[in-house]
């Protein structure tokens, strides 16, 4: 073994000799070094657990006495990592250099490179910043390296990137705005108006509004479009004073669609007002009707039939006549429909959602099922999901899932060695979700199919489903159900479900759309876990349960997760009346937005028909979803059921709802 000494924390103690590249290499097999056995395994998963807990408390020196037990264990890189992390602002260059060199390649080398890198930058070493960053910085460091080749002398490179950093047309913090104002102070007067200008520009096109006003105060004669800015509605009175300039015609663009969002009706009349004095171009005005018609579509005012009639008369745009379609379903007009659907695009006209509603359509005219209807809705019924499920219950016939294995389970052996996916897996038992699934995508990236598939049937075999779900859908592995739905947790499903008193399938459906089992996952907006619940919300049905507040890293415990997950899914199918369709709208819309679909709703509705007028897209696609996959998961529990159940064929108004309150 090379053994490479250093010292650190202002020579208290001697690094730990670490191990060699070929053990922490991503190809070299197990068996080439010791295997402990698994008492020996189990006391090293504490203490490597217990040393890293003391290492986030401060306690290196107890943290670095019980090295030597961990010498031979998978993680050591990462117990070695975390004692230098922890003293990164006193550990010498050479010892850095050395650990990178050390595991060159690795996500431990990397791990530590950033670590070192925010630390120079965080005290400004630029020389030693650029040795490590180079000359091609990540774009989240280009404002440090402007900052780092200026104090290098190289003010031309620096004024150039500084120049196209401006032009970006995105907000910047404090310290990239000193960086681009040096260049901006080299501009004269006039250059700098109009650098302010373009800059505002950009700002406007990307939907910063708020940067834009700031710019535009930093230019005389501008007043007017701040007030836009601030304040969209000013265009109503004060679009007669704006001259018809490029940044002015974007603005007055920008301003219609934020008033779209408001009075359409009113924003719609000033849009066709303004078409003469600013000459909108196709694609602008095709931008403002999918504006306007979206508002309209979502308040579900009957004169959206009307307005998408006048303003797409030639069914020039898929989205609108797609939304002609369904309101004619909505209306059950259904010659109407057909006719709509006859006016899409050949390419739209081929999907399995027209393709079936063209189906219940001609039935519903001719009160039968006619021989082109038929022939559609069986070569829907021959084929798997949504729309291939309802064609199936028009047809009277059993549901095809097409379950095809993609590798038969002895190909899984040679991988158990891979000291990649070993590494993934210790981080999995150990709970650490997040470096299990760095480890396992870094094992994975040069697989080719066959062995991506053979690696998420390993993954499947140890219990962990996200990289079998994951892998399966990366080697086009559509046909094995088996990969891509599996029963994860499922102890904890099967025992929260029958504790809140929902559907089994239903709850292992919500999990597998949200986050298709991933531990760790977290959306955009801050939802996390298994079952993707906002903190707010698991905070709140916590309460309710009389169970201790959640910390937002409880969300990423899948006991935990699972547990209040399904208790808000009880809690919505009682609100919603027993309703599986509704209630799983309101997980994923919220059960306000849904409530005011209900109130604004005038009449009973077939539930095929009530999803797919939704006017939100995102949920319309998840409910369906969601149902496809109970579906599946039904089979798979042989808790066979169609896939809309009596009381969930039929939506009714928020009126009777009540009225039918369990």
């Amino acid at each position: 073994m090379s053994i490479h000494q250093g010292r650190f924390r202002k020579g208290l103690f001697v690094l730990l000799p670490l191990l060699c590249f070929t053990q922490f290499g991503l190809s070299q097999s197990v068996s080439d070094t010791s295997s402990p056995d698994q008492s020996t395994l189990q006391k090293q998963r504490e203490v490597y657990r217990e040393a890293l807990l003391d290492i986030s408390q401060g306690r290196l020196e107890k943290a670095e006495a019980v090295g030597p037990q961990l010498y031979d264990y998978l993680l050591y890189p990462y117990f070695e990592l975390e004692l230098i992390k922890a003293q990164i602002d006193t550990v010498s260059s050479q010892t850095i250099k050395s650990f990178l060199q050390q595991y060159d390649g690795s996500l431990v080398a990397e791990n530590l490179r950033a670590s070192w890198i925010y630390k120079l930058k965080k005290h400004q070493q630029w020389p030693e910043f650029l040795a490590y960053v180079g000359d091609k910085p990540p774009a989240n460091l280009e404002c440090e390296y402007i900052a780092a080749i200026r104090s290098q002398g190289d003010e031309q490179n620096a004024l150039l990137r500084s120049e196209k950093l401006w032009h970006t047309g995105v907000p910047l913090d404090t310290f990239c705005t000193n960086v681009v104002d040096q260049w901006l102070q080299t501009l004269t007067p006039e250059q700098q108006q109009r650098a302010y200008w373009r800059r505002a520009d950009m700002a406007v096109d990307k939907g910063y509004d708020k940067l834009a006003s700031f710019l535009l105060s930093k230019i005389s004669g501008t007043e007017l479009q701040q007030r836009l800015l601030n304040h969209p509605e000013a265009l109503y009175k004060e679009s007669a004073k704006i001259k018809n300039n490029a940044f002015n015609h974007q603005l007055v663009v920008f301003t219609l669609k934020r008033l779209a969002r408001g009075d359409y009706l009113a924003a719609s009349e000033l849009w066709q007002s303004l078409q003469l004095q600013f000459n909108f171009s196709s694609a602008e005005n095709y931008s403002l009707r999918n504006a306007f018609a979206r508002q309209m579509i979502a308040d579900n005012g009957r004169l959206a039939r009307q307005w998408l009639a006048e303003h797409d008369d030639e069914f020039e745009d898929a989205y609108l006549t797609e939304w002609r379609v369904r309101l004619a379903l909505k209306d059950r007009d259904w010659k109407k429909a057909q006719h709509y659907i006859a006016s899409l695009p050949a390419d739209y006209r081929q999907k399995s959602d027209w393709q079936y509603w063209w189906a219940r359509a001609d039935r519903a005219i001719h009160r039968k099922l006619t021989e082109p209807a038929k022939t559609i809705l069986q070569k829907l019924a021959d084929e798997r999901g949504y729309y291939s499920f309802l064609a199936a219950d028009l047809l009277g016939q059993p549901y095809q899932l097409g379950h095809i294995p993609a590798l038969p389970s002895e190909l899984n052996e040679p991988f158990q060695a891979n000291l990649g996916l070993q590494r993934a897996r210790e981080f999995y038992i150990l709970g650490d979700y997040g470096k299990a699934s760095s480890e396992w995508r870094r094992a994975i990236q040069f697989f080719s199919k066959p062995d991506r598939l053979a690696a998420a049937k390993l993954a499947l075999d140890w219990g962990w489903a996200n990289p079998a779900v994951v892998g399966a859908i990366q080697a086009g592995a559509w046909n094995d159900l088996g990969l891509r739905f599996p029963l994860a947790y499922q102890d904890d499903f099967v025992s929260n479900a029958k504790a809140n008193e929902i559907d089994l399938k239903w709850a292992f459906s919500i999990a597998r759309q949200e986050s298709a089992f991933a531990e760790n996952a977290r959306s955009p907006v801050g939802a996390r876990g298994i079952m993707q619940l906002m903190p707010g919300t698991a905070r709140d049905t916590a309460k309710a349960m009389g169970a201790p507040k959640p910390s937002s890293q409880d969300l990423e415990n899948p006991q935990i997760n699972i547990a209040i997950g399904t208790y808000y899914l009880g809690s919505l199918l009682r609100e919603f009346n027993g309703n599986r369709i509704l209630a799983t709208a309101a997980y994923n819309a919220g059960p306000n937005r849904i409530k005011r679909v209900l109130e604004k709703q005038e009449a009973i509705l077939p539930a095929d028909i009530w999803i797919e007028n939704l006017p939100y897209s995102e949920t319309r696609h998840y409910i369906k979803n969601v149902l496809a996959f109970s579906v599946i998961y039904g089979e798979k529990l042989e808790l066979n059921q169609p896939l809309l159940s009596k009381n969930e064929r039929l939506i009714r108004p928020s009126q009777e709802l009540a009225q039918n309150q369990f």
